[in-house]
């Protein structure tokens, strides 16, 4: 097999990344080099652009990257998005949101629509609170008492984070009540342990999906996909590669 005809794809958080979250001087350099010499390489993070950008600025994809759990296909040095994934309905939004406040929690909601925007009401625990202080400085906060999203934004998802006792509950109830409408990921916050995360998404909205539509845009059969990945959320794109390696 010709690596030149293969497509390499690396989740970030816990794989390429360091546990600090930043990039070493010597991977950056390996693998502009690689891709420099033809090797397909990308990476799909749950990271949105705002957050991944200043971790790889200085690697020069050649190929677009998949971000925000494969909501988005995106040219790197751009930011240009090339293609998303199904959003949220908006009548699903407004079916959720009562639900999910009427038990107490406080979401962070992700919206699109002239730029990326993250919601907030408050912030009850320390795993939010850490969630919170990681994306300061990156322009997407926005502090709303009431969740007023502007109708020309779309709702890439939604994010909670709270102990796993009072977590899981929730997830199981809409994980039954919304089998075919959502795609959730319920799992511990690596970067604050004994906190959980439970990511709310479109069922279609996965790594998977992206990276089978990144391969057919590049003709590269997925028998020809390697990925790389630690994560509930990587698995997806296990699932449908050639090879994968955790």
């Amino acid at each position: 097999m010709d690596p030149k005809r293969c497509l390499y794809i690396s989740d970030l958080d816990g794989t390429l990344l360091r546990p600090d979250s930043s990039l070493c001087d010597e991977a950056v350099e390996r693998l502009n080099r690689l891709m420099d010499e033809g090797v397909l390489f990308t990476v799909a993070t749950a990271r949105n652009y705002d957050s991944a950008y200043p971790i790889l600025r200085n690697l020069r994809f050649k190929i677009p990257v998949i971000l925000f759990n494969g909501v988005y296909l995106t040219e790197f040095h751009t930011g240009k998005n090339l293609l998303s994934t199904n959003y949220l309905a908006r009548d699903l939004v407004d079916e959720l949101l009562p639900l999910i406040l009427g038990k107490g929690f406080d979401p962070f909601i992700y919206a699109y629509g002239d730029k990326h925007r993250v919601y907030y009401r408050a912030i009850s625990n320390a795993g939010a609170r850490n969630y919170l202080n990681s994306l300061n400085g990156d322009g997407r906060l926005r502090p709303s008492a009431d969740y007023r999203i502007d109708d020309s934004e779309s709702v890439s998802g939604m994010l909670l984070v709270d102990e796993p006792a009072v977590l899981e509950p929730l997830y199981r109830e809409l994980a039954g009540k919304y089998p075919s409408d959502l795609n959730m990921y319920f799992a511990e916050d690596i970067a604050m342990p004994g906190y959980y995360w439970l990511q709310i998404f479109h069922y279609g909205a996965n790594k998977g999906s992206m990276v089978r539509t990144l391969a057919e845009r590049l003709d590269i059969p997925l028998s020809q996909v390697v990925v790389f990945g630690d994560y509930l959320n990587d698995l997806e794109m296990f699932r449908i590669a050639g090879r994968a390696v955790a």
